[in-house]
């Protein structure tokens, strides 16, 4: 499926329902000093975190969403913030510790069993406190739980895929896990259909 298609259904559909799990973040964040979005997309969510934390570093590896990102910060005159283009399974340009807080947010689903380990693991390495937010599993029947289902169905190929293996897992929790982290709270929004780890 086109990337932006997929952005838009994303936007149109799902992004509505994420209100709630950005603003949670935001809170959990607090006044940390040196926060780092993983796929971060158009950045929505670091920019949100910019009026709150001393920096914000927001990657992707689409050069087009961290361009769309870097616009509407200049457009917001947001100076804390820097978004760049990299790829999330390849970290090692941060050194350990490098911020205060790891996040990323509906990405995990997306990557292969493997790699998704291997970016949490990262993300454990280059910064004390991980935050992470993606698909619940399981998910309360209904129709949220049908509209996730049916953008997933519409982003086919390894997306899908991956999704299904996510689900099938056990969600973030089998993730966490495979990469050595501790929950420490969780916080469920989205009727049901997305899961906030802290």
């Amino acid at each position: 499926m086109n990337l932006y298609l997929k952005g838009f259904l994303y936007r149109i559909l799902i992004d509505p329902l994420l209100a709630g799990v950005r603003a949670s973040i935001v809170e959990k964040t607090g006044q940390a000093t040196r926060v780092i979005d993983v796929a971060c997309g158009t950045g929505r969510l670091a920019l949100a975190l910019a009026a709150k934390a001393g920096h914000v570093t927001g990657i992707d590896l689409d050069d087009k969403l961290i361009s769309y990102a870097s616009g509407r910060a200049n457009k917001k005159g947001i100076k804390n913030i820097l978004f760049e283009v990299k790829d999330a399974t390849d970290l090692s340009c941060y050194r350990d510790r490098e911020f205060d807080i790891a996040l990323t947010s509906m990405a995990v689903h997306q990557f292969d069993e493997l790699v998704a380990v291997k970016i949490l693991r990262e993300m454990k390495r280059i910064a004390p406190k991980v935050i992470i937010a993606d698909y619940n599993s399981p998910m309360p029947a209904g129709f949220s739980r049908s509209l996730a289902y049916g953008i997933e169905r519409i982003a086919s190929g390894d997306h899908h895929r991956n999704f299904i293996n996510y689900i099938a897992k056990g969600g973030i929790r089998y993730f966490t896990n495979a990469a050595g982290l501790s929950i420490k709270s969780s916080t469920v929004r989205g009727n049901g259909v997305f899961i906030t780890v802290f």
